[in-house]
């Protein structure tokens, strides 16, 4: 631009020139007067000449400085090079370089700010920064960042840049973190749901508390037992703090039930040690062993003898040569010689699991329901075991009741039957009452009405018998006993007697 405006002044300073000396009659002077642009009257057309009120197009930089001493490129800080948590202020300038790298101050103008530690959250700035006097001031704070850190201005593609310095911090203790798992199965025993292993973390800080990179941190182990087969061991032993102060290892599982720490130590500034132990992480639950596993229903007598669709839940608990529940790292097999079962369950955390048995063809009246799995042998070594148990499958069809007289004085006992499927008489089912009522009479036991629980197998496969004591009111008059039995098919049957 400067070049333009001495052109121009060349040729104003010519014509004034010859206006002064008279000129010449057939000349004429080099600019119309009114300042036309040239003939034709057109005072809008463009000539190519430069009139100086052209503007070239905005270019914005960022730098240090404005005008002649206008850096690009760079952020000034007052301080380069940081003590650990230190702060120092960052300022920018914002030129427009089209137009002499002059400081834009005709508008606000919005500057951010970042750098690496910023992102990791080891260092803080105020970001951005909204300026009118196109000069952007902020604070930089470092929060264990170290040993560098390149802190990037930027505004519409332009940039400038700083590299600050950041001393370490003494590393002053190791904090522990809580364990991935707290209690994992022993070596050999581990799934998916119940692994062998646990990630146990740890931090190493400063006397204030702030996070320090680039330690050694050391790891050993406390608490197993002292000759395992197998040994608990960590992966890695030795490992350096990253840039959150943070750093891990793996705690693997021996072979023995135990509770083991986790212990981290790190060397100070003084040369002394500095360590600290993980919480407890529990090793337990190893494989089921034949003499823990056992079988239970939730109806040993059910009334199925002639009705398909019948369920009855049977659950399976498991427990290892510790009498510890088998957790989560075990499937039971079941199979039965009548009916029909669920193939599998998975054990859960509380060592047990439960699946459904169902009343239908092959039809027995003693049906075997058997638990596999594999486990340890009550003869030592590990191989198949398992666990059975019968049901005893009744009916509700013909009951029929007797009531007599028992073997003690004032006793009175019903005896219970239906029939099975040949017409042979049974225990009745789960859930078959005996109700005893009197007339002229008292009935001294204090339950009047027995009930088939189904808690167990019955001892008599043929009948249930109830008894109650009872006696007359008046030893005058005969007394009238009545045994009243309902089966859970609400089939009904009585019988009584005169005492």
């Amino acid at each position: 631009m400067s070049g333009k405006f001495l052109t121009r002044a060349s040729a104003l300073t010519l014509a004034v020139f010859l206006a002064a000396c008279g000129g010449d009659d057939s000349s004429s002077s080099l600019a119309p007067v009114g300042g036309s642009n040239g003939g034709g009257g057109d005072s809008g057309s463009d000539t190519g000449g430069d009139t100086g009120t052209d503007q070239p197009e905005e270019v914005i930089a960022l730098g240090t400085g404005d005008g002649a001493s206008f850096i690009e490129g760079q952020i000034e800080a007052d301080i380069t090079n940081l003590p650990p948590r230190g702060t120092t202020a960052l300022t920018v300038s914002v030129v427009d370089a089209a137009n002499g790298n002059r400081l834009i101050t005709d508008r606000d103008v919005e500057v951010g700010f970042r750098s690496g530690c910023i992102t990791n959250g080891t260092a803080t700035i105020n970001s951005p920064i909204i300026t009118g006097s196109g000069v952007a001031e902020t604070s930089y704070t470092a929060n264990g960042c170290t040993p560098s850190d390149t802190v990037t201005a930027f505004i519409n593609g332009a940039q400038a840049d700083v590299v600050l310095n950041v001393e370490s911090a003494d590393a002053d203790r190791v904090i522990s973190r809580e364990p991935q798992f707290t209690s994992i199965a022993p070596a050999g025993s581990g799934s998916s749901a119940r692994p062998s292993e646990s990630e146990v973390g740890f931090q190493v800080v400063d006397q204030a508390g702030d996070p320090v990179p680039g330690v050694e941190v050391s790891f050993r182990i406390s608490g197993d037992t002292s000759s395992p087969s197998i040994p608990v061991t960590i992966d890695p032993t030795e490992a350096q703090s990253d840039s959150n102060g943070e750093v891990s290892t793996l705690v693997i599982a021996g072979s023995d039930s135990t509770v083991v720490r986790v212990i981290a130590g790190i060397e100070t500034a003084d040369g002394s040690l500095s360590e600290t132990q993980s919480p407890p992480i529990a090793i337990n639950s190893t494989i089921p062993i034949e003499s823990g596993l056992t079988l239970a229903a939730s109806n040993f007598i059910p009334d199925a003898q002639f009705t398909a669709g019948v369920e009855v839940e049977f659950t399976v608990f498991a427990t290892d040569k510790n009498g510890q529940n088998v957790r989560g790292n075990t499937v039971i097999n079941f199979t039965t010689t009548g009916g029909s079962i669920t193939p599998e369950c998975p054990l859960s955390e509380d060592g047990e699991c439960s699946v459904v048995w169902r009343s239908q063809a092959p039809w027995l009246t003693k049906p075997e329901i058997t638990a596999t799995t594999i486990g340890e042998l009550t003869g030592g070594g590990v191989g198949t075991i398992s666990q059975s148990g019968q049901l005893f499958v009744s009916s509700s069809r013909s009951p029929s009741v007797t009531l007599g007289a028992g073997p003690r004085a004032d006793e009175y006992c019903a005896s219970v039957s239906v029939i099975d499927a040949s017409g042979d008489p049974i225990h009745p089912p789960t859930d078959t009452t005996v109700e005893f009522a009197i007339t002229d009479g008292d009935i001294l036991s204090a339950e009047t009405t027995k009930t088939v629980r189904g808690t167990s197998l019955p001892a008599n496969e043929t009948e249930f018998r109830a008894c109650v004591f009872a006696q007359r009111s008046d030893d005058a008059v005969p007394a009238r006993l009545t045994a009243t039995v309902t089966t859970p098919g609400d089939t009904v049957a009585e019988d009584l007697i005169d005492i």
